[in-house]
């Protein structure tokens, strides 16, 4: 998440809505060579795009194609218990959360961000068991609801992930993910955070590869929805806050809906620590639009290869 606006963690705000059902089908073993071939894993089936944006006097978009999804961010777990990484959330407000999301979505993301994920082995072990822990708690609130963390796992790690794949820091990325591997064997799906931190498209477009590709690498079979933001990340004071071109945007639309089973769409919070104004004709909205739609005509073109109108048993 955008890291000023998550150290305010979003105390207002959650978004809810219905999610639909997608069924997956891959070979989670594939290696990253494969994927970065072209492989592509969504042309046949359905692939969501989630509205998690902040944007104040943002209209529904469900028009557009934009399913809504719950986020629950760690301020919604209470206002003080973060500022110490080694408390947890109080387990009865964490269940609170979870029961207000039932009946009002199928799918939520926790963020949580605080707790260290690099480090001593005791430090990663016990970071991985306070995520699971939460996991576990909102689970049995809502025993329905797919859940995921964003961010995690696999660990986002622009460098080591655009290293070559046989690489001393490849290989200790993947170890580092590797640590994960019960936080990963916890949640029903995974988010990896996909934001862009330089204006260079081919290496955006190699860490994300690489990203989504670790994540199949040991998730089970799991679902994999990606979070994009149509800026620039914050932590590069050249950038921060400014939209991406509309190519390097639909570049990334058309990476993710390559490689992965869906896009969470997250933004709209400024570096005021507020939510800023919606334009419904931004550029990058209008080329979000014409995806939207590309996507619903190839579902169309699907259903009707799928079942043909007009045929009669002979």
């Amino acid at each position: 998440m955008c890291y000023r606006a998550s150290r305010w963690y979003f105390s207002r705000l959650m978004s809810v809505v219905t999610l639909l059902t997608v069924f997956i089908s891959f070979d989670a073993r594939m290696p990253y060579t494969a994927w970065a071939q072209g492989t592509s894993s969504t042309s046949w089936r359905s692939f969501p795009v989630f509205d998690a944006m902040l944007y104040r006097n943002k209209p529904d978009l469900s028009a557009a194609g934009l399913l809504p999804i719950v986020g629950a961010y760690a301020g919604h777990f209470g206002d003080t218990w973060h500022r110490v990484p080694s408390q947890f959330p109080s387990k009865g407000k964490v269940q609170q959360v979870a029961r207000e999301a039932v009946g009002k979505a199928s799918l939520a993301f926790l963020d949580i961000e605080h707790w260290p994920q690099k480090g001593s082995q005791v430090t990663v072990a016990d970071s991985v068991n306070k995520y699971v822990q939460v996991a576990q708690w909102f689970r049995e609130a809502a025993p329905g609801l797919a859940l995921g963390y964003y961010g995690i796992p696999p660990l986002q790690d622009y460098w080591r992930a655009i290293d070559s794949t046989s690489s001393a820091e490849y290989v200790s990325w993947m170890s580092d993910n590797d640590r994960l591997r019960p936080l990963a064997n916890t949640v029903d799906i995974f988010f990896p955070s996909l934001y862009t931190f330089y204006d260079d498209r081919e290496g955006w477009r190699r860490q994300a590869i690489a990203q989504i590709a670790e994540a199949r690498r040991y998730g089970g079979g799991k679902p994999i929805y990606v979070f994009l933001w149509p800026q620039f990340h914050d932590s590069n004071p050249d950038l921060a806050w400014k939209y991406l071109p509309t190519d390097f945007w639909q570049l990334e639309l058309d990476t993710a809906r390559q490689y992965a089973d869906g896009i969470v769409i997250w933004g709209g919070w400024g570096h005021e620590n507020d939510s800023v104004e919606w334009n419904e004709r931004a550029p990058w909205w209008t080329t979000t639009k014409a995806f939207l739609s590309s996507l619903k005509a190839a579902g169309r073109s699907q259903s009707n290869l799928a079942a043909p109108r007009g045929l009669r048993a002979q």
